[in-house]
């Protein structure tokens, strides 16, 4: 059998929209075949994680509501009532719903979650969670083109074609270029400016944090055409 594994982890089992969200894998050769498969294909960085749950009986929440934050413990209800509490130390690994790095810190009461990791106890009410996925936290990094629409204190705010009006903060270490690469300063930015933003996108909040690199298009300013005279 081959773990060789890809970028991230547990992606397939955290993916699934199962119909029955709790479960214990009893071995790799359960009725399970799609679990395991997409398993095998779309782990990340940790091969032996993988080959720990494949092969010991380990538990995984394929969908649950996120009910209560208490320290490092979460109660999380499942799509069919059952309410299971879920330990997470300093080997749980959290990530978003594109599968970015995340924590708990940034989790809240209400949001969706997909958990796997050890039964704790014979009732199998209590998981110590060695991955908890959130996906009502829709963060990612990307490149998104607009106008300015107003500029703030520490950014500014852009309107784009697909994702409306975006809230862009940037810092000291992001960089500012004209349309040509040449160096400029934010507060080169102006209100009408065409610019591209790299950032950390948050769907919720419809902002762009993390702010890496602006290119404004409109800079250097284009001179005017002199029409020609009519003879």
């Amino acid at each position: 059998m081959s773990y060789k594994v890809g970028a991230i982890i547990i992606a397939g089992v955290l993916g699934l929209q199962m119909a029955t969200p709790v479960f214990a894998v009893e071995s790799p050769k359960v009725d399970k075949k799609g679990l395991v498969e997409e398993l095998r294909e779309k782990a990340g960085s940790r091969p032996g994680l993988l080959r720990e749950f494949l092969t010991k009986g380990k538990a995984a929440i394929g969908s649950g509501t996120l009910s209560a934050i208490n320290g490092t413990t979460l109660t999380v209800t499942t799509n069919d009532g059952k309410v299971i509490t879920v330990l997470t130390d300093d080997k749980t690994q959290f990530r978003r719903r594109f599968w970015g790095k995340g924590s708990l810190s940034e989790m809240k009461a209400g949001d969706t979650v997909n958990v796997i990791g050890v039964w704790t106890d014979d009732t199998k009410t209590t998981i110590q969670a060695r991955l908890v996925r959130d996906t009502s936290i829709q963060k990612r990094f990307g490149v998104f083109l607009g106008d300015v629409q107003s500029v703030t204190t520490d950014g500014f705010v852009i309107k784009t074609i697909a994702r409306g009006m975006l809230t862009v903060t940037t810092t000291s270490s992001t960089k500012f270029v004209d349309r040509k690469e040449g160096a400029i300063t934010k507060a080169d930015v102006l209100v009408g400016h065409r610019v591209r933003v790299k950032g950390l996108w948050d769907k919720n909040g419809n902002t762009l944090t993390e702010v890496t690199h602006v290119k404004d298009f409109s800079l250097p300013v284009k001179p005017t055409e002199t029409p020609t005279p009519t003879p």
